[in-house]
């Protein structure tokens, strides 16, 4: 009987044991997948916030238009925020579900026991915050400068130009609310947290430095001031040596009574004051009946007598100068120099073409458009009795290839082009070797400019009809030491029973026709202006005409 209780209390101990043994397996079983899962929620948020710190932007936007979208890593934030999210879990929460399920039961059992602890919200480190990337889309661009409300003076009238607003960016400004809106970049266990930042929600752009209210000056203080300093100078005949010349001043007290400002910011002018002051000091430096003022090649300027000129000063001209200048408020000088009239009124010079004669220094000059194309030495006419006749006149015709003739001579010549009548023009001279210093005096021509076979064809070929020639100089006859002239002996003279003119070549005489003829492009060929008039010129050098058998 005793034996019976005692196997019944082991086989009840036994299944008691087993029971416990059972409920301890069930509920440590229980206890190791509570941990595991507790373990896979764990670990998913860590993945969760590591994946979404990638997914972290900050947008910028102006006036509701992108300007780009940057994340962790262009911010210069993903390190720190990395780590800040590591640092949230411990090494086993950071382990993979396989990995952690094959940890000894202790560390998973001791893991569960710290009980789970909600991921928090991570936020970057401002700190480490780098906005490069950012300010340089920004930059880049096109932007327009803001304009400072200012006024102007423009033909004669004060402006007021408010200011205006432009979009260019206020770098402390933006760079304050870029790093503010970062302040909302975040990982959460739910994902990222985005930002946003519109430019024009803060006052990102520069502003005007001066408004119109805040305008320092008014067109009339502007106005009071540039007078109280404005002095308008005008030199008349500036550096004329046969001309009156001088200087006349408009000081400010003088213009105080002559401008005057409207409401408007209009200048208005006292014409009638200004013209009276300007025709006094016209009337002063006008010269009437005096020499013709001409710029010689070789002389520079000079007097020629046998043309008359009123020299005087364009009033209307001055006076709108003057007018022009004050408009403008600031002092300046002003040159008035007085132009030749001729005796019917009208304006009178040479042009820009014109031949010059020049018998002192023996050089014939050509300008055509204001160029220069030909400086020549020639031989004029010869003093005893043949000299070239001073004067102005024009060319009138021109022939190619003819003979000249006269009472002891007949020669022939390639180019001539008539000047005083028929009688006397410019020519080649194929017969002499030596051109310009004093061949004239006792070797000069019939009065003809004879001329550089060179020389001649181009001013052949370019001079027109109607072209000035002006012819000056003394044309004096030289007196030999022994008192008696020598005889002049010409080259081209001889007899006509000793020249034998071709059959069928014109034989060109006073009062023969002219052929027209159109001038051809030529080079330019010119001597040095500063050839001296006395100096024999050699032969075979560039500055004569090669002679010619």
């Amino acid at each position: 009987m005793k034996k019976h209780r005692a196997l019944w209390v082991i086989i009840i101990v036994i299944v008691v044991l087993a029971a416990a043994a059972a409920g301890v397996w069930f509920w440590l079983q229980s206890r190791l997948d509570e941990t595991q899962q507790a373990h896979q929620t764990v670990y998913a948020e860590y993945q969760a916030m590591t994946a979404a710190a990638d997914q972290v932007t900050l947008t910028v936007t102006e006036d509701g238009s992108a300007i780009g979208s940057y994340d962790m890593q262009a911010l210069g934030l993903r390190d720190d925020l990395l780590q800040k999210v590591n640092a949230q879990f411990s090494e086993l929460d950071r382990m993979p579900d396989a990995q952690f399920a094959a940890l000894p039961l202790k560390e998973r059992l001791d893991w569960a026991k710290l009980g789970l602890k909600p991921a928090a919200t991570v936020s970057p480190d401002l700190g480490q915050l780098d906005l490069s990337t950012v300010l340089a889309d920004l930059q880049s661009v096109k932007r327009t400068a803001a304009q400072d409300a200012y006024i102007d003076l423009v033909d004669g009238v004060y402006t007021v130009h408010e200011e205006v607003a432009g979009d260019e960016l206020n770098a402390a400004a933006v760079q304050e609310g870029l790093q503010t809106a970062a302040a909302g970049l975040a990982v959460t266990p739910s994902g990222a947290q985005n930002a946003t930042f519109e430019l024009t929600s803060v006052d990102c752009y520069e502003t005007p430095a001066i408004t119109t209210a805040t305008l320092r000056d008014t067109p009339d203080s502007l106005f009071r001031t540039a007078l109280a300093e404005l002095e308008v100078k005008v030199d008349f005949n500036k550096d004329s040596e046969f001309l009156p010349h001088g200087e006349e001043t408009l000081t400010s007290h003088d213009l105080a009574s002559i401008l005057d400002l409207e409401a408007d910011g209009t200048i208005t002018i006292d014409e009638k004051v200004l013209a009276e002051t300007i025709s006094k000091w016209a009337t002063k430096y006008n010269q009437y009946d005096a020499p013709f003022i001409f710029d010689s090649w070789v002389k520079g300027v000079i007097q020629i007598d046998f043309v008359t000129c009123n020299y005087l000063i364009d009033a209307q001209s001055v006076m709108e100068q003057i007018r022009a200048q004050l408009l403008t408020m600031e002092s300046g000088e002003i040159d008035a120099d007085a132009v030749c009239y001729d005796t019917d009124g009208k304006p009178f010079s040479l042009g820009d073409s014109y031949v010059e004669v020049d018998f002192d220094n023996q050089q014939m000059t050509y300008i055509k458009d204001g160029r220069l194309v030909v400086n020549t030495n020639i031989v004029t006419g010869a003093l005893n009795g043949h000299q070239t006749p001073t004067g102005l006149y024009e060319a009138h015709g021109k022939e190619h290839d003819v003979w000249l003739k006269g009472d002891d001579y007949l020669v022939f010549v390639k180019y001539w082009v008539s000047v005083v009548g028929d009688l006397i023009g410019l020519h080649d001279a194929s017969w002499r070797s030596n051109f310009g210093a004093s061949f004239y005096v006792y070797g000069g021509s019939h009065g003809c400019v004879n001329t550089p076979e060179e020389a001649m064809a181009l001013i052949w070929n370019l001079a027109e009809d109607g072209t000035p020639v002006l012819m000056h100089g003394a044309n004096e006859w030289y007196e030999p030491a022994n008192g008696n002239p020598r005889e002049t002996k010409d080259p081209a003279r001889g007899t006509t029973s000793k020249v034998t003119v071709p059959n069928g070549t014109r034989v060109l005489e006073p009062g023969s026709s002219r052929i027209e003829i159109q001038p051809d492009d030529v080079v330019p060929f010119a001597l040095p202006k500063e050839a001296g008039q006395d100096e024999d010129p050699p032969t075979n050098t560039t500055d004569t005409a090669k002679p010619v058998s």
